[in-house]
């Protein structure tokens, strides 16, 4: 079927092949070979000899115009449009797949799928170790790409493009092409230094927090403010932010020793207290809970592997 994509019961005799035929066992050796930039893994891995793996790598690089795999010191790597390659071929064989009611047979344990979450920093310290010690349990073949939260406009496309499989996030964005769901809502606390006035304080008065000097986050692409000083305008009120920071993980060092006061969510704040000399306060009760949302999109939905991954991280969250 000239120009199409071909049968798995095609030949592997790649050498034969015209530049515009696509075999689709030859798309899955690809992806094997970006995967694990080994050929003698992937001949393995799919029950081939080396140099009919070696003819499809081949075959492929003429195809693109690239080397896909280079030297690099003992072993291979892949080059940027290799990398670039990854997720489109993905997207290609999951269409493939789907079409041909083959997800159904999707089993993690033997899975070689790029799981590619985007969620809010916040979300970092104590879900992604969690989730990779997990996934290296039940899906050793897998690999966890964590991406970071860009403008909602930027995220819908990497939606639709079938670029994200999931969105972890405290908001959630208004689209008829997104299904989603509130799985949890954390409590909203400050983190300080165990030597701050009120530490020991079971929790902090609309008053007393007005009065602190806070450590914030930076806004979120497109935002102008943070989610907390867009609750704190929505009630006429202002705090007084002293410094303001985009990575998470140094909220701890600034507080140490400071009299700084971070306002997050509680399972971010508690684990750093157990992992330093940092005290966990209930934040003034206006603020409420912080829901998290857990969102993909609509193509998604009924993907047996789409359904797996929500449970997975569901279960981490409740």
């Amino acid at each position: 079927m000239a120009g199409g994509i071909k049968t798995a019961t095609d030949t592997m005799d790649v050498g034969e092949r015209t530049r515009g035929e696509l075999d689709i066992r030859q798309l899955r050796v690809l992806k094997t070979l970006l995967s694990e930039s080994s050929v003698s893994r992937t001949a393995a891995i799919h029950g081939l000899s080396q140099p009919a793996v070696s003819l499809t790598l081949r075959r492929f690089r003429a195809m693109t115009g690239d080397p896909l795999l280079v030297r690099s010191g003992t072993g291979l790597a892949p080059t940027p449009r290799a990398q670039d390659l990854v997720t489109l071929v993905d997207r290609i064989l999951d269409d493939i797949d789907h079409l041909a009611g083959r997800e159904a047979d999707f089993d993690p344990a033997t899975s070689q799928r790029r799981v590619r979450i985007v969620a809010a920093t916040s979300f970092g310290p104590f879900l992604v170790p969690r989730l990779i010690r997990h996934l290296r349990h039940v899906a050793p073949h897998m690999m966890l790409e964590m991406l970071p939260m860009p403008s909602m406009a930027a995220l819908q496309q990497l939606l639709e493009a079938g670029e994200v499989d999931l969105v972890l996030a405290h908001r959630q964005p208004a689209s008829r092409n997104l299904r989603g769901e509130t799985v949890t809502e954390c409590r909203t606390v400050c983190m300080m230094d165990r030597g701050h006035r009120l530490a020991g304080a079971p929790s902090i008065s609309m008053d007393d927090y007005l009065d602190l000097e806070h450590l914030s986050p930076n806004p979120p692409h497109g935002a102008s403010v943070s989610p907390i000083d867009g609750h704190l305008a929505e009630l006429g009120l202002q705090r007084r932010i002293r410094a303001s920071l985009s990575e998470y993980a140094l909220v701890p060092m600034v507080l140490a020793g400071s009299d700084l006061v971070f306002t997050t969510s509680k399972p971010f704040a508690d684990h750093f207290a157990a992992l330093s000399d940092i005290a966990v306060v209930d934040a003034p009760e206006e603020f409420g809970a912080m829901p998290v949302f857990l969102f993909w999109h609509e193509r998604s939905h009924h993907s047996t592997f789409n359904a797996w991954l929500r449970r997975l991280v569901r279960d981490m969250l409740v």
